[in-house]
């Protein structure tokens, strides 16, 4: 490739001069494309039109000298080199000629320097455009980046790799810190000494370890000048050479404080209740481990309080649900103000409280705390919305190291210690090594029985309800029973109110209506004078909302009769819904049903609402039948209970008849039918149906 060719001004009024110095660059082997001008007019146009490489001129011409064209060169092309050639320039025109923008000068008595002056004031003009123009490109770089920095919120930071002088900050540091870039520039430690005091030896520990050559990456407050907290995020990296050592250490500071909010709420809403504010489960067992971590704590023993809300759905049911969260509120309140520590309190479950008692060793201790409790938290009402609801409660209580030395052993045994309050019927319960047997006891037995529901294992006696004048049978109670995996029978005390508690009467309750209807039809099919047989119906079947419905599934064939079926409720559980549950049983009674009302009698306060209830038959509750013969006052309730139900035209039963004198007693008093064992006990179905064939 053949070397570019070199336009050469030249500014000569002697063209033979020209000529010779075209000459010498030629001999030297330039290529030149040339132009001589003479007048400033002309040297003006040959520059922009011309737009020479370099400029070559006499020193000294009569009409245009060459310091003029120096001016005019320097002024509309400063960046063509320009030399003198010349036969009379002096040193000091020399000088004053380089000072103002000359590249060189060449004396024409030799022109053999002339090719190599103009081949370097080619090259350096050429070095010198590349050097301006990559300085443009950085000036454009710097403008970009410094529009950027200004930009950004995260604030950019460099110090040196001792950590003792920053190199670099950048203006973010107002968003993130309140305070300007020179803050930081000035002061290196700026970072360490606006860290919130709690967090400052936290973040004064990663930064040595940076300066380590550790990674950093630490979430800490820090304090602004008005007061405020801001949560930052620090990043950094340590920057090294080729030879492994630390160069700079390189960082991005970053306000994190939204996110920061946000993860507190999300951890509040994940540790606190957020009906009452209390801790939950969760955060309890997180502080209980912690608890018996910290030696002072743990040292001085304590006691861990459950205490379980009872019949707190009525309350919802009679009032409301929103009466029911303010009473919650109002005991979350309670409890705090009469617990021992501000956080020894925690909601655990819907109506399932634990206060934790520190300082404490021993039931005696531990006794009137629990005494306090009773009397400052459940002693008074609650005035809610305005209702006036009182709550009471049982409690179980574990004791620490006696009762478990870790948090969930020490919650488990509480939980035992207050389902065996529970199922005692007391206040209160301390745990003991045989609670925990007989929880392990119920455990198995309610595994038992759910596979005993769901496999059909449950099966029904039936005790005959006699006319107390002909001993005729009239009707059959048919009563749930069970064996257990021996074989032997187990109580119906022990597993009816597991039944309940777990749910799984629903179930049993309906094959107990399905063993009665088909029962029933069966006599009806085989001729016999099938008397109606009675079902007994619990308080969680019939406030489903689909009670109903799954009495209607269950009683396929319900005819004018209700499939021969009476249903049997208790007092106590028309008293909890008044209004629910006399909807339902006009139901019941619109579809054939009869309603009984059992244990009638101890509960008064259903009086006034006899008159309302779609009732067919009481049944007097058998502790006034035990009684009536040895008490005079047993005796004078059932006197009013028969006149009450001969005054409502309702079909009246005694229960529990044991004795010829009970029985002659209740006849003279007025009481139409009675069932017990002096008539017959329970009996299976093959027992009963001779009775009926006798009937006939």
């Amino acid at each position: 490739m053949s070397d570019p060719t070199i336009r050469v001004l030249f500014v000569e009024d002697m063209p033979t001069e020209a000529e010779l110095e075209l000459r010498e660059l030629k001999r030297a082997g330039l290529s030149v494309s040339h132009k001589v001008v003479e007048t400033r007019d002309h040297f003006i146009a040959a520059l922009h039109q011309f737009a020479p490489d370099i400029i070559l001129s006499d020193f000294s011409m009569p009409e245009f000298d060459g310091m003029s064209a120096l001016g005019i060169a320097r002024e509309r092309a400063p960046d063509t080199p320009f030399i003198f050639v010349s036969g009379t320039i002096g040193e000091e025109h020399a000088i004053r000629a380089l000072k103002s923008g000359a590249t060189d000068y060449v004396l024409k008595t030799n022109l053999k320097r002339l090719p190599s002056a103009v081949e370097r004031a080619i090259a350096e003009a050429r070095e010198r455009r590349v050097q301006r123009r990559t300085q443009l490109e950085l000036d454009l770089a710097r403008e970009r980046l410094t529009g950027i920095l200004n930009t950004l919120q995260d604030m950019l930071w460099s110090v040196d790799a001792r950590g003792e002088r920053v190199l670099f900050a950048s203006p973010a540091a107002q968003h993130v810190f309140g305070r300007p870039a020179e803050a930081f520039q000035n002061d290196v430690h700026q970072f360490a000494r606006l860290a919130h005091p709690d967090d400052r030896p936290r973040f004064e520990l990663a930064w040595a370890r940076l300066l380590a050559g550790a990674p950093f990456d630490i979430e800490y407050r820090s304090q602004w000048p008005n007061g405020g907290v801001r949560w930052v995020n620090q990043r950094a990296r340590v920057i090294r050479g080729a030879d492994g050592t630390i160069e700079r250490i390189d960082g991005i500071a970053r306000d994190v404080t939204e996110q920061a909010e946000q993860r507190q709420r999300i951890r509040h809403l994940a540790l606190y209740d957020q009906l009452t504010g209390l801790p939950n489960r969760t955060l309890f067992r997180d502080r209980l481990i912690e608890e018996l971590q910290h030696g002072a704590l743990s040292k001085s023993g304590f006691a861990l309080a459950l205490f379980d809300l009872e019949r707190f759905n009525a309350i919802n049911d009679v009032f409301g649900p929103e009466v029911g969260n303010e009473v919650l509120k109002a005991l979350a309140a309670r409890l705090r103000s009469f617990s021992p520590q501000a956080d020894s309190v925690a909601r655990v479950g819907g109506d399932l409280f634990v206060v934790k008692y520190f300082g404490v060793s021993s039931a005696a201790e531990v006794e009137p705390l629990i005494e306090r409790a009773w009397e400052s938290v459940f002693g008074a009402p609650f005035q809610v919305l305005g209702q006036e609801v009182r709550l009471f409660a049982k409690a179980g209580v574990a004791m620490f190291p006696r009762d478990g030395a870790d948090a969930d052993t020490l919650s488990r045994n509480a939980e035992a210690a207050l389902r065996h309050a529970k199922q005692a019927g007391e206040r209160r319960a301390f745990y003991a090594p045989e609670i925990n047997a007989w929880v392990a006891e119920r455990v198995s037995l309610e595994n038992r029985l759910r596979k005993a529901v769901d496999d059909g294992e449950l099966f029904f006696q039936y005790q005959p309800k006699l006319e107390l004048a002909t001993r005729r049978m009239v009707g059959v109670e048919a009563l749930m029973r069970w064996n257990g995996p021996d074989g032997k029978p187990v109580s119906p005390a022990k597993f009816i109110p597991i039944l309940e508690q777990t749910g799984l009467i629903v179930e049993a309750g309906r094959q107990a209506l399905v063993a009665a209807s088909n029962t029933y039809r069966a006599w009806q099919a085989r001729g016999l004078r099938a008397p109606r047989v009675a079902v007994n119906v619990s308080a969680l079947q019939l406030r489903r909302q689909s009670f109903i419905a799954d009495l209607r599934a269950a009683l396929t064939d319900l005819a004018d009769d209700g499939g021969g079926v009476d249903v049997e409720v208790t007092e106590s559980l028309l008293m909890s819904d008044i209004e629910q549950t006399t909807r339902k049983l006009n139901e019941l009674r619109a579809m054939g049903l009869h309603i009984a009302l059992d244990d009638f009698g101890t509960g008064y306060s259903s009086l006034a609402y006899l008159s309302r209830l779609p009732i067919d038959t009481l049944k007097i509750d058998r502790a006034f039948v035990r009684g009536m013969t040895e008490h005079r006052t047993d005796l004078s309730i059932i006197t009013s209970i028969v006149s009450l139900a001969q005054a409502l035209q309702i079909q009246l039963v005694a229960e529990g008849v044991e004795t010829p004198e009970q029985a002659e007693r209740l006849l003279r008093l007025g009481c139409q039918q009675a069932q017990g064992f002096l008539f017959s006990p329970p009996v299976a179905l093959e027992r009963l149906e001779p009775l009926l064939q006798r009937d006939d």
